[in-house]
């Protein structure tokens, strides 16, 4: 029987589909029809087979998922998120070190759902891609871990400390120690700020990055060979803001607000 509904199931796109339709709400043979943009004649055979499976019952002309249903269905939608985003971009995720994503969420990536990959030309290595930039000055609140030095993170932060955006960067000492050294006046305008928060990390170096704005999530991963190529992935969507902030807050549980005092001196 296991292996009938993964049959019935995984090698079928349209029963998928019809049993995430059902999984909102239960809905009429006409409603399915249209929403899937088919045919009586095509979509009939699923129906019956899904309906004898016993993961949809029918009463009167509607269909709902049955109890078992929905906990397949529950259990199966996190897996088909999954396999959606690692199969548009599977080199990537083949060749980068996820071992930095904590398991709880690692078994939840799916919910960054469609990702985009930026790699900046040789001319633009050191420069904020615009699309980040944009988001990260037009947003009210800006979590940021950091594992290395950006040299247009410093002036970009301390305008946002001005415009009384709420700021939670997390970094390294090492970059902390950059920081203070090289942009003193930047430094310190974050230090002082009301709506800036700033914490050190001294735990063995995770992502890169992971910036999470209002808008979007963005972040990078070692290559399994420890190597870092300037690959960005950005996410957007309620759901992928969700999962990068449960990932800072994860990364924030380590770390210790920062004292700028060692560094001022």
């Amino acid at each position: 029987m296991k292996y009938c509904l993964l049959n019935l199931i995984l090698f079928s796109g349209r029963r998928k589909e019809i049993l995430l339709l059902l999984k909102e709400k239960p809905r009429d043979i006409d409603e399915i029809k249209e929403l899937l943009n088919v045919n009586a004649n095509s979509i009939q055979l699923h129906m019956k087979k899904i309906k004898e499976s016993g993961l949809i019952t029918q009463k009167n002309k509607i269909y709902s998922l049955s109890e078992i249903g929905e906990t397949i269905v529950e259990n199966m939608q996190p897996m088909l998120s999954m396999a959606e985003l690692l199969g548009e971009n599977t080199e990537y995720w083949m060749s980068h070190d996820l071992s930095s994503i904590p398991e709880f969420l690692l078994e939840r990536i799916g919910e960054l759902g469609h990702c985009e990959l930026l790699e900046p030309d040789a001319e633009h290595l050191f420069e904020t891609p615009k699309v980040l930039r944009d988001s990260i000055l037009n947003s009210r609140e800006i979590l940021t871990f950091v594992t290395y030095f950006h040299p247009q993170a410093p002036s970009i932060y301390a305008e946002l400390a001005e415009n009384g955006s709420e700021i939670v960067l997390c970094m390294t000492e090492s970059v902390a120690q950059r920081l203070f050294l090289n942009n003193r006046t930047e430094a310190e305008k974050l230090s002082r700020a009301d709506n800036c928060r700033l914490f050190i990390s001294r735990e063995p170096a995770t992502v890169p990055s992971l910036i999470v704005t209002d808008k979007l999530v963005a972040f990078k991963l070692f290559e399994t060979n420890g190597k870092l190529r300037d690959q960005l992935v950005l996410s957007f969507g309620e759901r992928a803001l969700c999962w990068g902030k449960e990932l800072f807050r994860h990364y924030l549980e380590t770390a210790e607000p920062l004292n700028e005092k060692p560094f001022l001196q």
